[in-house]
This record gives structure tokens, C-alpha cells and sequence, in this order.
């Protein structure tokens, strides 16, 4: 009996111990066949849930079959059993609602889950969120605790809703109220420009179209766009010859063509360059002439040298490559000529303009700095002013005639009187030659369309022998003393005037509005008395020189080279 009772409690400890296995396994594929539901297997989830809860169910069925062989172990068998069905139960559950609202179940909060649901399964399926806060979710808002919350609800019984249902239905009521119009309504790319296979090279190009509008982006760079006509975007930088400032007012200023070097030159006889970069404006070079207080400075040749002139019969030429200085005695055939203060030099051009005060003007080879003409005018000449290309010269005198000279002839092409000046002072020719200015002792400045003048000049005919009147475009009346100097910029946008005579005396002026910028100078821009400007070649920077020896320096972030 022993024995037989022992080998029968044993085969019922092996059909048990097979039971468990059994139930391990189906539990294991229980678990697998959740996975698959969880993670997203193309099933339909209804046939995936009854799957395994038909599994479960035959796990079940074994572990009777295991009891029923298992009768003297009943009380353990049962109590293993047990514990094993608990963990089954505790791998996976089927969560209809959200966390906490098995604690806060109400009537109401029931139907706004219910709402909840319906309202978010369209916007899941859509796009899903980011990011989500859990103190949104967590919150709860009663919708009757304000009038304007009443109109919230989708029953009239319901009161407590979640954070995000909040949320969703204030949403709902903006666009309830504020619809999105049609052209802001997003398209599918298939629908509006077909599908991919069909794509072709127009359809291609119009939906690149489309996408560009979509942008916020600027469709062009900031060095297309134009100059605004009355706000000038101006900023103070460390000036120009921080480094070595002048001893004495700063009569010459003028920025190399095609390198970042500035000259600036004055009465203290001396030539100093500075490699100008907003920040240091380091000096590179100075030179001290005995003898010569220097009134004009001038880079020629491209900026392969600089000519240096004053109230005397000589004048110095320096070559800036090699740094040597040589000194010229005059201009031959020209022994009466005293005073050499009033020479223009001309970046691209082989000439010197020289102005006397007999109403000529003498023109200097500058490469021999021999006498290569003299151009007689009517009156005394109180100005010149070369184009870009140096093939042509413009010049004004006493009596408001201005000529027009070509320097490849050496002859007068055009002239005509100018009956709004009052003893013109001064005139610019712009870079690009479609404006002139000039200003005269009353402080006004007159700007003129030389397109207009040459649509006059055909209607007249030969305007060196006919003689016509012109009328300015724009008269500038913002100063009211005697006109110094003009200053184009490179883009003939700007147009700089001032004048010597009083404090603080220089007005930018927008081409081709003729507007002035109101915003600049100000009343601290303490500028001084104003004695000469440039524009860097790609009118970067503005560079003032005054009285006090300062080269006031100005970077436009509107030009973004140098």
C-alpha cells in the first residue's frame, strides 16, 4: 500500500506539473498574442481580443483537468493555481478610461469621456500631439461655474470635464465663431496638382510655386530691395582715424576704390591712411609734408597713387604700392598759375582738373603731370566734377552755367543756364550720370534728371551752339548757408550735402524721391563743422571729417559690402 500510494501521488504530481507547463505555454502565447495587439498587428482588434481570451479559456480548462487528477493536493494545487491565475490577470488590461477616473466617476464626467473619445479619435487619426501635459489632463473644470462656460456643454446635465476636453471645445468655439477662410484651408498636393506619375514640368514648377508662398521667408536678398525713403538705418562706429587723429581741421577725405583704406589729410600737413573695418581702423602709413598745408587729396590711376595739392605752386604724388613721394614743381606752361588748392583727380580717368580764376580749366596727364588742355568758360569756374568712366566733365561757374565737357574731344558737348541758382557754389555728377546737384551761397540745393535735360537738348537741337533753360526735379532748402560740398553714393541713392559754416550742417538726401531723412543727424549727433564726406565704393560706410580732426565714421547695414 506504501508503494501504490506513493506511485499514485507521484503520476498525480506529474500530470499536475504537465497541467502548469501547459498553462505556462498557453499563457506565454496569451501574452505574445497582446504584444501583437498592443503594438499594432493588422488583425482587427475585436478578433485579436477574442483570440485571447479563448486562449485564456482553454488555459482554464487545463488547470481543472490538473485539479481533477490532482485530489489529495487539492488545498496547494489550488492555492498555486491561484497565484498563477492572479499574475495571468495581472499582465494586461483593457483600459477604456483614463487612469483616474476609476476614483472621480461620476454621471457627468461619464458622458463628457464619452464625448471626449468621439472628439478625439478624428484628431488622432489626423496628426498625433508632440507632447502632451499631464496637468492639462489631470485638471477639471466645471463647465457651470460661468455663464460663458455654459455654452461648452454637449448636454445640459454636464458639468465636470478633463483639462484637455476643456481645451478642445474652447477650440472648437473659436472656429465656430472664426472659420478658416478657404485660401488658408491646406490641400492635398494629389488633389490640387495631381498625383506624382502625372507630375510634369509646368505642374512641377507650380507647385514650387506654392510652396515658396507658403513661406514667411523675404523672396528677395536685403541687397535687392530698395532704400527707404525717409528712415535712414545709420550706426556710429569707433572713428575713421581713431588712431591718429588730425592736429587740425580735416580738409580731404576720400575711400580707396577697390581696397578698404581710407585717406584722410588736413592743414597739419600731413597724409594718413587707415585700413578701415568699423572696429579698429588701424593706421597704415602717414606723411608729413614740410611745406605744403594740404588742401585736396585725391586717389587716381585706380588707387595706384595719390595727389596731394594746396595754396601753393606745387603739389606731391605719392604711389601708394611702393610708398615712394615725389614732388612736382607746378604745372609746365602754366608759370602765372600760384595756388594749386582747387585739383580734382579722378579714379578711372588720366586726368587732373585744375580750376583757375579766369574762368579755365586746366587739365593734367596723370601719369606725365604734363599740360594736356585748357577749357575756356564763360565765367569764373567755381566747380568740376568728373563722371565715373573719367570721359566726361561737368563744371558750373559764377554766372549758373553749366557745361558739359568730353574729355576724348576736349570740347564743350552741351550747355545751359540754371535760373533758380544764386551763385552756384558747387555741383556732383552721380555715379551712374542720371542725376546732378548743385547748391549755391544761399544754401539751396537744386537736383536735376539728366534724362529730362537730354530730352530738352534733342527738342532743342545742338545745345553747344542753342542755349536753354532747365528746371531742377527737387530743390533742397534744409541749410541755410553757403553749400560746401556735395556726395553721391555709389548706388546714386543718397546724395550728401553740407556746409562748413555753422554747426552740425549735413542733410542726407533719398534718391530719387528728393526726400531728406528725418531721423539723421540728430541733436546728438554732434557732428561739428563739417568740412568733407565720402561713401565707401559700396557705400557701406560714410566717413565725415569736421574741424576737430575727426573722420566721423557711419556703417548703413543697409548696404551690406564695404
Amino acid at each position: 500500500m506504501g508503494f501504490a500510494s506513493q506511485a499514485k501521488n507521484k503520476r498525480s504530481a506529474t500530470a499536475a506539473n504537465g497541467a502548469e507547463d501547459t498553462a505556462k505555454r498557453a499563457k506565454s502565447q496569451a501574452e505574445t498574442d497582446l504584444e501583437r495587439l498592443v503594438f499594432g498587428i493588422d488583425d482587427d482588434n475585436e478578433d485579436a481580443i477574442g483570440e485571447i481570451f479563448g486562449k485564456i479559456k482553454e488555459t482554464e480548462d487545463l488547470d481543472k483537468v490538473s485539479e481533477q487528477d490532482g485530489e489529495s493536493d487539492n488545498g496547494s494545487d489550488s492555492d498555486e493555481e491561484s497565484d498563477a491565475n492572479g499574475r495571468g490577470d495581472s499582465l494586461f488590461f483593457m483600459d477604456t478610461e483614463r487612469p483616474d477616473e476609476t476614483d472621480h466617476k461620476s454621471d457627468d464626467n461619464e458622458s463628457s469621456r464619452t464625448d471626449s473619445d468621439s472628439e478625439g479619435e478624428a484628431d488622432n487619426k489626423e496628426e498625433a500631439a508632440a507632447w502632451v501635459d499631464e496637468d492639462t489632463q489631470n485638471a477639471r473644470v466645471a463647465l457651470k461655474g460661468a455663464i460663458r462656460t455654459r455654452k461648452l456643454r454637449k448636454v445640459e446635465g454636464e458639468n465636470i470635464v478633463h483639462g484637455d476636453v476643456y481645451e478642445e471645445r474652447l477650440r472648437q468655439q473659436f472656429q465656430k465663431i472664426n472659420p478658416v477662410p478657404k485660401w488658408a484651408q491646406e490641400t492635398k498636393a494629389e488633389d490640387a496638382w495631381g498625383s506624382d506619375s502625372e507630375d510634369s514640368e509646368e505642374k512641377r514648377e507650380a507647385r514650387a510655386g506654392n510652396d515658396l508662398l507658403k513661406s514667411s521667408k523675404s523672396l528677395l536678398s536685403k541687397t535687392s530691395t530698395l532704400l527707404p525713403p525717409s528712415i535712414l538705418d545709420i550706426v556710429r562706429t569707433r572713428n575713421g582715424n581713431q588712431a591718429a587723429p588730425s592736429q587740425m581741421a580735416v580738409s580731404a577725405l576720400q575711400f580707396h576704390p577697390t581696397a578698404n583704406v581710407m585717406l584722410t589729410a588736413g592743414l597739419d600737413k600731413t597724409l594718413r591712411l587707415f585700413e578701415v573695418d568699423g572696429k579698429d581702423n588701424q593706421k597704415v602709413q602717414s606723411i608729413f609734408f614740410k611745406d605744403l598745408p594740404i588742401s585736396s587729396a585725391h586717389f587716381i590711376r585706380g588707387g595706384q597713387e595719390v595727389v596731394v595739392s594746396g595754396s601753393r605752386r606745387w603739389y606731391y604724388s605719392v604711389d601708394v604700392e611702393k610708398g615712394s613721394v615725389t614732388r612736382i614743381s607746378g604745372i609746365p606752361g602754366l608759370p602765372k598759375l600760384n595756388s594749386l588748392k582747387y585739383m580734382h583727380g579722378c579714379n578711372n580717368g588720366d586726368r587732373l582738373a585744375v580750376m583757375s580764376n579766369d574762368g579755365q580749366i586746366h587739365l593734367v596727364s596723370a601719369r606725365t603731370k604734363q599740360l594736356a588742355c585748357t577749357l575756356p568758360m564763360n565765367g569764373v569756374v567755381r566747380d568740376v566734377s568728373f563722371t565715373a568712366d573719367g570721359n566726361y566733365l561737368w563744371s558750373v561757374g559764377t554766372d549758373n552755367e553749366v557745361y558739359q565737357w568730353d574729355l576724348r574731344q576736349n570740347q564743350c558737348i552741351s550747355r545751359w543756364h540754371d535760373q533758380t541758382m544764386f551763385r552756384a557754389t558747387r555741383l556732383e555728377i552721380s555715379p551712374d550720370t542720371s542725376y546732378y546737384a548743385s547748391g549755391d551761397n544761399s544754401g539751396m540745393v537744386n537736383i536735376y534728371d539728366v534724362n529730362a535735360i537730354k530730352t530738352q537738348a534733342d527738342a532743342a537741337g545742338n545745345l553747344s551752339s542753342s542755349f536753354v533753360n532747365v528746371k531742377p526735379f527737387k530743390a533742397i532748402s534744409n541749410l541755410t548757408t553757403t553749400i560746401s560740398g556735395l556726395r553721391f553714393n555709389h548706388s546714386s541713392e543718397i546724395l550728401g550735402i553740407f556746409s562748413h559754416k555753422s554747426q552740425s550742417q549735413l542733410k542726407l538726401v533719398h534718391l530719387p524721391t528728393g526726400t531728406v531723412f528725418s531721423n539723421w543727424p540728430s541733436a546728438s549727433s554732434h557732428l561739428g563743422l563739417v568740412q568733407c564726406i565720402d561713401f565707401s565704393p559700396n557705400s557701406g560706410f560714410m566717413a565725415v571729417g569736421n574741424d576737430k580732426g575727426k573722420a566721423l565714421l557711419y556703417r548703413l547695414p543697409h548696404f551690406q559690402s564695404y
